[in-house]
């Protein structure tokens, strides 16, 4: 058996790097899974605005270019059941600032949600030592595999990897419950949070009404033994 291979009662699968070749299977698991499913672009009903879709499911696929991504793929059928899209982030780098408080769109909304927790993180700020880490951006697994592991095998091969060149560091970014209690599995500590209720637009009103349990944003980190 191929030592990526994961074997449980019910199904067998293959943790493979993604490529540039897999743009195509990673955008149409996005579209069918992650944007419906995702708390925050579901509460805004990313789906229904053409645009801004495009734009975040540009951003995602963009993650590719790092090569630092896996996904799942089924031992009997070939077909791909989940995926975790990384990028990497070194202390030099610069800060994009992808989002606009005064501009209106839904892509805009995630991307100013996600620059506000990352500057108040301010994760080399608060870790002098750290120059280098791996940031699991997209974790998702198709709804008819999810229970099965695919999700800790994925995290798992992340880890591995992120050891293996030297990262750090392990960072990720929790819109859903679901995904901090994943994370918090495996060690990773919070060190962020942003109730979605108490995040509100310049008229006052709450921006990601998103439905329990996701109640809260999360960052969370885990430190490497190197």
């Amino acid at each position: 058996m191929d030592e990526n291979e994961i074997k449980n009662n019910k199904v067998s699968f293959n943790i493979v790097p993604i490529t540039d070749n897999d743009k195509q299977i990673i955008q149409n698991s996005l579209r069918q899974y992650f944007f419906r499913d995702e708390p925050i672009c579901a509460s805004l009903g990313l789906m229904e605005e053409k645009e801004s879709l495009i734009k975040f499911e540009n951003h995602c696929i963009d993650l590719i270019k790092y090569g630092v991504s896996f996904m799942a793929i089924s031992a009997e059928t070939g077909e791909m059941m989940g995926a975790a899209l990384n990028s990497i982030v070194c202390r030099s780098n610069e800060i994009k600032q992808y989002g606009d408080e005064n501009k209106s769109s839904k892509y805009n909304d995630i991307m100013v949600i996600l620059e506000k927790a990352g500057r108040e993180t301010d994760v080399f700020g608060q870790y002098p030592n750290i120059d280098r880490m791996m940031e699991l951006k997209i974790i998702t697994v198709n709804k008819e595999h999810r229970g099965l592991g695919i999700c800790k095998a994925l995290i798992n091969k992340s880890k591995e990897l992120a050891l293996e060149l030297g990262y750090q560091m392990m960072y990720v970014e929790c819109s859903s419950h679901f995904t901090a209690k994943a994370v918090e599995r495996f060690g990773f500590q919070c060190i962020y949070t942003l109730s979605y209720s108490d995040y509100v637009n310049k008229q006052g009103e709450v921006v990601f009404k998103t439905q329990p349990p996701h109640t809260i944003f999360k960052i969370h980190v885990l430190l490497l033994e190197m």
